[in-house]
């Protein structure tokens, strides 16, 4: 870095916003997110790497527990229909097969009857293929 002799060097003491935070609705989400992310990334190095890998193995082993238990109470629901027409009453009953597994895993073991394991509310909220869902259509 060079300075040159000659030139003026200017510091701002103050800057301030040319809309309010209190008036602006995105200014206030940004400002909301800074916060979190400040607090996720503190609080982050609070938690026990260890601890974070197992339970991400006892998250993976769940939901391929889930995904197969789901699986299996599917061919159960369609071998009590005529051969021909398995798939369409199924879908009449239960919906797409495709929308079905888009669903969180606690509405599907609901709608399907089957019982949670334990530790379930670990997985309730992820799809048939892992991905967190915040609602549903």
């Amino acid at each position: 870095m060079t300075i040159l002799k000659n030139s003026t060097k200017i510091i701002l003491t103050e800057a301030n916003l040319l809309v309010p935070q209190v008036k602006s609705k995105r200014l206030a989400s940004l400002a909301k997110q800074g916060l979190k992310t400040d607090c996720f990334e503190k609080s982050r190095g609070l938690i026990d790497k260890n601890a974070t890998i197992e339970s991400a193995q006892e998250v993976s082993v769940l939901l391929k527990n889930a995904v197969l238990t789901v699986n299996r109470r599917i061919d159960e629901i369609k071998k009590r229909y005529p051969s021909g027409k398995q798939d369409k009453l199924f879908a009449i009953r239960y919906g797409d097969l495709e929308k079905l597994r888009q669903r969180r895993l606690k509405e599907i073991f609901e709608l399907l009857d089957i019982e949670k394991p334990p530790k379930f509310n670990l997985i309730a909220e992820l799809d048939y293929f892992g991905v967190r869902v915040s609602h549903t259509d």
